[in-house]
């Protein structure tokens, strides 16, 4: 009996079961997906922005400026830029054909933006303050196309401010 559970166990070891197909989006299906995966990360870019402008104000009354709080809105965007790059990245879910190209070059810039927020949370802060980031035209071109594809509006925050909080 022993020989026969081997034999048994050798069987199924080479049985892999097939890879599911990927669920196929509806266009009102991936523009939620898309705002679910970016309205986070328009969220982040909104406390970078505002740490920004503190930290300008503090460099010009003539103080050295503490990096801690634009510190940790940068690590708040790397880790919405990471997750949101992850979502779109996401091969169980296929996206609709006319937005696919589009949502992969998001995905991409925002892995580029995740780490470009890392290398920048470690500048001083008289360079952070005047820091330009890499990538914008390229960015901002790969959204609006998506956008387009999606149709969503053409700026997102509108979109993002009526979702529910959850979504965000």
């Amino acid at each position: 009996m022993g020989a026969l559970a081997v034999v048994v166990v050798v069987a199924l070891t080479g049985c892999t079961a097939p890879e599911p197909e990927p669920e196929e989006l509806t266009v009102s299906a991936a523009g939620a997906r898309y705002l679910d995966a970016i309205c986070p990360v328009n969220a982040a870019w909104e406390g970078v922005d505002l740490e920004v402008d503190r930290l300008r104000l503090v460099l010009s009354r003539g103080d050295t400026g503490d990096t801690a709080a634009i510190g940790g809105a940068l690590a708040d965007l790397e880790r919405a830029s990471t997750a949101a790059s992850e979502t779109l990245s996401d091969e169980t879910v296929a996206w609709p054909a006319k937005a696919e190209g589009g949502v992969a070059e998001v995905a991409e810039t925002l892995a580029a933006d995740a780490e470009q927020a890392a290398r920048a949370a470690k500048l001083p802060a008289v360079d952070l303050v005047d820091y330009s980031w890499e990538g914008v035209k390229a960015i901002g071109s790969a959204a609006a196309a998506t956008r387009a594809a999606l149709g969503l509006p053409e700026g997102v925050g509108s979109a993002c401010a009526d979702r529910p909080v959850s979504a965000r």
